[in-house]
């Protein structure tokens, strides 16, 4: 048996939907072949832990039980949070914000750069494109 067929043929047979025949065979050549046994361990071991992952259930009396810890700290007089924080937590935000922006802006407009003026001479402002020949024309000559 070459390792081909027995890697096709490893899932029957940890079903054990082989004939006998060939279930022997198989046998004998992960005895014999380190890669395919090798192989159908790892198999194994994945079919095995995704078992057990199915036959996980969830605890029915979850939902309950964090219900009633929550009542329980209702009762102790925990507050979840106070009114005026609520109202004023968002205020406070919005508030540091509009400053941040007005002080990024303010810090923007004091720095100007010496030397940004940049003199151009008045011919390059008096050159009339329109009357430039174009590079076709120049090129025939």
């Amino acid at each position: 048996m070459n390792c081909q067929l027995c890697q096709k043929e490893s899932d029957k047979y940890r079903e054990g939907k082989l004939s006998d025949d060939l279930r022997t065979k198989v046998e004998s050549h992960l005895q014999q072949c380190n890669e395919c046994a090798e192989s159908y361990r790892i198999q194994s071991i994945a079919e095995s832990i995704i078992y057990q992952e199915k036959a996980i259930s969830p605890d029915i009396n979850l939902t309950a039980r964090i219900m009633a810890r929550i009542e329980n700290l209702e009762d102790t007089g925990y507050k979840i949070s106070k009114p005026f924080i609520r109202v004023l937590q968002p205020a406070l935000i919005v508030a540091s914000m509009a400053a941040a922006i007005f002080i990024g802006v303010l810090i923007g407009n004091i720095y100007k750069p010496a030397g940004t003026v940049i003199s151009r001479p008045v011919e390059l402002s008096l050159i009339d494109d329109a009357t430039i020949e174009s590079v076709d024309i120049l090129s025939n000559e």
